[in-house]
């Protein structure tokens, strides 16, 4: 019944500039992993989608396509993720429709799935493409047919809602024990008049530092990441102990813009586990922050300014 009710409610037309919501729910891997899915309405079916958040683009496996865009020809293309999935595949243009805002956009269609020079034996590479799930942890029968990622950032496949006139959205992912959360479109001026905004730069990243008992700190660019919980340095500097139980303080943006939040590292209620990812041939330590920030805050996102905006949940 659920199914059916979003169904009908992703086709009740709508334009880009007229607010429109979207129920976020939590889907469960089977080793405890969390994902985040929403319901589009891609080449005229609804499917399931995994929220993104330090991805960019659609991308969407052929069994998800009809006929037409299955055997549609277009520009070659690839992406990978942090996890070594690589995607190689077309940019195609179908009809797209998100919370009833509708138009054909250019996605990319998934023709092969394999692992990325850096982590050449990852999990998608040893997965039967007929029963792989994007997101699954290449898992036979677990995950999406899509990925819906809505990262501020420039890519061969734009962002999504950008392509659809969206310019701005929420997003409030359920927290643990909810039922859902929310994806706002094109929210009102109202709701989001007092979110405090911070910059982002040309990767969809603003300034970011963990800070636990001195001498723990470490300080980098840093992204939210909904598809990537716990977390994550990213460097080629020697790793730091973070004991479960250490209280950190996350802190983004800089100057008068700094908006900070506590928790407690290895706590799963609050996706505060931290791992160390060495990366040698990118020096400047990175983090992401993975879910932590969406159980805090509500998370605004400004594509005409380029900011995010955060206010406390």
């Amino acid at each position: 019944m659920r199914t059916l009710f979003l169904a009908l409610a992703l086709l009740m037309p709508t334009s880009a500039g007229a607010r429109a919501e979207i129920p976020i729910h939590e889907v469960d891997l089977r080793s405890g992993a969390r994902r985040y899915a929403v319901t589009l309405t891609i080449d005229g079916k609804p499917v399931e989608v995994g929220l993104d958040t330090g991805s960019v683009g659609l991308r969407v496996l052929p069994r998800a396509l009809g006929d037409a865009a299955r055997a549609a020809k277009g520009g070659r293309i690839s992406y990978s993720y942090g996890a070594g999935t690589q995607f190689d595949g077309a940019a195609i243009k179908v009809a797209i429709s998100a919370g009833g805002i509708s138009a054909p956009i250019t996605i990319m269609r998934i023709d092969r799935i394999g692992c990325n020079r850096q982590k050449p034996n990852c999990a998608a590479g040893r997965s039967d493409p007929t029963t792989f799930g994007i997101q699954g942890d290449g898992v036979a029968g677990q995950g999406f047919a899509a990925i819906l990622g809505i990262r501020l950032q420039h890519d061969a496949i734009e962002n999504p809602f950008r392509l659809l006139g969206v310019k701005r959205w929420l997003v409030e992912l359920p927290r643990p024990g909810d039922a859902a959360g929310r994806l706002v479109l094109d929210p009102d001026d109202s709701e989001i008049a007092n979110y405090q905004r911070i910059a982002l730069d040309d990767y969809g990243r603003t300034a970011g530092c963990l800070v636990g008992p001195p001498p723990l700190k470490v300080c980098g660019p840093a992204f939210f990441d909904s598809g990537a919980p716990g977390l994550r340095i990213f460097g080629d500097v020697q790793p730091q102990r973070w004991p479960d139980g250490t209280p950190i303080q996350i802190a983004v943006g800089d100057g008068k813009a700094l908006a900070t939040m506590d928790v407690i590292a290895g706590r799963r209620d609050q996706a505060s586990g931290i791992f160390y990812e060495p990366t040698p041939a990118v020096p400047q330590v990175r983090l992401s922050l993975g879910l932590a920030p969406y159980f805090h805050w509500s998370v605004l996102y400004d594509a005409d300014r380029k900011q995010i905006g955060l206010r406390p949940r």
